[in-house]
């Protein structure tokens, strides 16, 4: 494992700049990801399909875009 580190290393300080940022960034983001993102993330899709079911099959019915936005105005405006 050692020796794969120090290649990876190796090749890693041979990038660029701005591509050793970008694999920072992403190195850190999977540190402070949640245990719970998968949960959070598989919720939310069966949220969004429960929604989509729903229209289709006429037990919800949506509304124009620019009226939710004029409802949402007029509440927290």
């Amino acid at each position: 494992m050692l020796q794969n580190i120090e290649e990876l290393t190796t090749e890693l300080i041979k990038l660029p700049k701005r591509e050793r940022l970008e694999i920072v960034r992403f190195l850190l983001f999977l540190d402070n990801r949640s245990p719970d993102v998968d949960d959070i993330d598989s919720a939310w899709e069966k949220e969004i399909s429960d929604r989509v079911r729903a229209v289709d099959e006429g037990k919800a019915i949506g509304i124009d875009y620019d009226e939710a936005l004029q409802r949402i105005e007029e509440r927290f405006v």
